[in-house]
């Protein structure tokens, strides 16, 4: 029997931020993974440096980007987005409602018209209750129709009444009548959304930041996998038969997953609420190319359903230390329901050929590398459900001392910031909460 003051499950950002905020003696990690990081690991294949999918840092202001700088000091450069929508056989700038100039003129013009009638109609009806509606009544009938709907089914995989508004504020850019204008007689409109500008490493991956936390943590196990946890008796049993008791419990499991190795699961929460969070998993195909600029910007996504995959990305175009010279990386990211089969070799030949008709690839390009990966869960569904019953479902396990956080573990849509915020903000509370206890306080 093992004993710790604070266990954290996952060695993500989120869990590694905590433990960095925690004092290390009192503090054990366990990961399933034989390496910390999570998601935000790079993998080295044939001389390319591939991440999972496209992890870009967005700092704002405050303790998490002083946290992250003074961590790894000098090594993050600075870069503005150059990101593409590819539909109509033509590349446009990002974010599509705002730079429709070089689509078909019937297009621009359903977009445009779309976007002033929407204006026209606020105010005169009812606020949208799910996500269909909001981009009917915030882009238009055009946009809607062009991009929203059709990228967002194919990431989501349900039918768009399923989603809930909620969660959209701050990720999908909202333009100006004027920029949906400029846009669309060809003045690019940049600047827009919360990734207008971001950091990635002058060297190697995004694996440095969980490298550079973890060697500041306490005792981490990787390679651990946790059966079960009682939270009565505020213990976990590990993989290899050992028990670990706690006081409390900090996860940055899948909720999900959490729920389901809970032995009792608390009061208040349904056993059918495990199979009721809703998630979409990716494959993530990485490729590496015997050609340079492969792909005229960072990423483009792919709203039409011709093409098996919603965005491509291309890590050589904002840094030069991720492939051999003169050669091009790309990651190919497809959504699939979690329940949805896969014969992931039929699909990587569906991915080249529709790289090929995107004029991305060349007949004649040589792959030099090539892997697949699954990530799942990758993103989480906001439906009613998952609306109704999170706040409740977090309490009851805040109530048991099991605090669940980061991107999966809040089951929520969120950046790395706010996974390393998640992570300082519980250990900082935590900490606050034992000085009270400490000083009689209740």
């Amino acid at each position: 029997m093992t004993s710790t003051r604070n266990l954290i499950l996952g060695a993500g950002l989120a869990g590694l931020s905590a433990a960095l905020h925690l004092p290390q003696r009192e503090t054990l990690v366990v990961d399933r993974e034989r390496e910390p990081g999570g998601l935000c690991r790079t993998r080295r294949v044939e001389g390319f440096f591939f991440d999972c999918t496209g992890h870009l840092l967005h700092l704002g202001k405050g303790p998490v980007r002083e946290m992250v700088l003074g961590l790894l000091p000098r090594l993050f450069q600075s870069v503005e987005r150059r990101a593409c929508v590819f539909s109509k056989g033509v590349f446009t700038g990002y974010p599509f409602q705002a730079n429709t100039h070089g689509l078909p003129r019937e297009v621009v013009r359903e977009c445009v018209v779309g976007f002033v009638e929407s204006l026209m109609r606020k105010g005169r009806e009812e606020e949208p209750d799910n996500f269909r509606d909001w981009v009917l009544a915030t882009f238009g009938e055009g946009i809607a129709r062009h991009f929203m709907f059709p990228y967002n089914e194919k990431l989501y995989r349900v039918d768009l009444e399923e989603l809930e508004c909620g969660w959209v504020s701050w990720s999908i850019p909202r333009p100006t009548l004027d920029e949906v204008i400029r846009g669309a007689l060809g003045t690019e409109v940049r600047g827009l959304g919360y990734n207008a500008r971001f950091l990635y490493p002058g060297k190697g991956g995004i694996s440095c930041i969980p490298e550079a936390l973890s060697g500041r943590c306490g005792t981490i196990r990787t390679g651990c996998s946790v059966r079960s946890v009682d939270p009565r008796e505020r213990r976990a049993l590990l993989e290899g038969g050992e028990w670990v008791e706690y006081e409390r419990l900090i996860s940055t499991l899948p909720l999900d997953a959490l729920l389901r190795i809970l032995k009792p699961l608390p009061e208040g929460i349904s056993r059918q609420a495990p199979g009721r969070l809703r998630a979409v998993r990716v494959i993530n195909v990485n490729l590496g190319v015997d050609r340079p600029g492969v792909l005229p910007c960072h990423w483009a996504y792919f709203p039409e359903p011709e093409f098996p995959f919603y965005r491509v990305g291309s890590p050589t175009n904002y840094s030069d230390h991720v492939a051999p010279r003169g050669c091009s990386s790309l990651y190919v990211e497809v959504a699939r329901r979690r329940d949805e089969p896969v014969d992931e070799e039929a699909l990587q030949e569906e991915i080249l050929e529709g790289l090929r008709r995107a004029r991305i690839l060349r007949r004649s390009d040589r792959i030099l590398a090539r892997e697949a990966v699954v990530l799942d869960p990758a993103y989480v569904v906001h439906d009613n459900f998952r609306r109704e019953a999170l706040p409740g479902i977090l309490k009851r396990l805040e109530e048991q001392e099991i605090f669940s956080i980061g991107r999966f573990g809040a089951w929520e849509y969120g950046s790395m910031e706010s996974a390393l915020r998640q992570g300082r903000e519980t250990a900082l509370r935590l900490a606050s909460a034992g000085r009270r206890v400490a000083g009689g306080e209740r």
